[in-house]
């Protein structure tokens, strides 16, 4: 892949404080982002979510020259999800062994934050259901490093990622007690890798939807979740390891996640 990329046209400093302005738009009350703003909504919609989850991760070099010792990862991971109205945080761990195709035994850590605000689409509203343009605040830091030894900044994918996108969104209560939401983003954000200066890019297509059960046990209900994630990670090698390739950090990966938990 080529090292130079779209980021490096645009000062650090500016697509900083683009993110930062965005953000302020997006948490601020009386945003664009408040439910507020659409009656249709049932009383009983479920406010907050907490689930288990199950993650099917594939992640892989993305490079054109392999190197010694990749952090291609195949094996399943399992974490928590926290969602609220225009608010989701995922939280992955997973190992994976050794084995005789090439795959290292490592760990993975991966924790993604997700917010957004909504811009309205006129006559896209029916009865209660509606759609919308999601404008969206993505962040998310993903580690991969060997098992049982401590790692150096070259032998671990330790890379964090600061995005925005906008997307279609689909709201709709179907029942007294149950109400059906989905999202999808492209995203475009910037990556580093943790404690060195290395920098580059990085794009998604994040997908989600989620069911909710309202009020099955008092204030309790059921939520059952999925996700879909297809992620590219495009990160220059740091000025401190001259030696190495700047695909070194070139990646690409998809997870899908299955969710159960209870709203309130």
């Amino acid at each position: 892949m080529c090292s130079s990329t779209w980021i490096d046209v645009m000062p650090r400093s500016a697509f900083v404080v683009v993110m930062l302005c965005t953000a302020t738009v997006l948490l601020a009350p009386g945003s664009i982002a408040s439910a507020q703003q659409f009656p249709f909504r049932s009383s009983v919609q479920a406010v907050q979510t907490f689930s288990a989850g199950y993650f099917l991760i594939d992640f892989e070099f993305d490079g054109d020259e392999r190197p010694l010792f990749v952090f291609d990862f195949v094996e399943p991971a399992y974490g928590l999800v926290y969602s609220r109205p225009h608010f989701l945080v995922t939280f992955a761990l997973g190992d994976q062994s050794a084995d005789g195709e090439g795959h290292e035994a490592l760990r993975l850590l991966d924790v993604s934050f997700t917010t957004w605000g909504e811009l309205r689409l006129a006559g896209m509203s029916a009865g209660r259901s509606r759609a919308y343009i999601p404008i969206a605040l993505f962040s998310n830091h993903r580690r991969v490093s060997p098992q049982g030894s401590a790692s150096t900044l070259l032998d671990a994918f330790n890379v964090t990622v600061l995005g925005l996108g906008a997307g279609l969104g689909l709201e709709s209560v179907l029942g007294k007690t149950v109400f059906f939401e989905a999202r999808a983003n492209p995203i475009l954000g910037f990556a580093t890798s943790s404690l060195t200066d290395a920098f580059g890019s990085a794009y998604l297509i994040d997908a989600d939807a989620q069911l909710h059960l309202a009020q099955l046990f008092g204030a309790v209900g059921l939520s059952l979740g999925y996700s879909f994630r297809l992620q590219v990670w495009n990160v220059n090698t740091s000025d401190l390891f001259p030696d190495a390739t700047d695909e070194l950090f070139d990646y690409k990966g998809r997870y899908h996640l299955f969710r159960v938990g209870m709203n309130w």
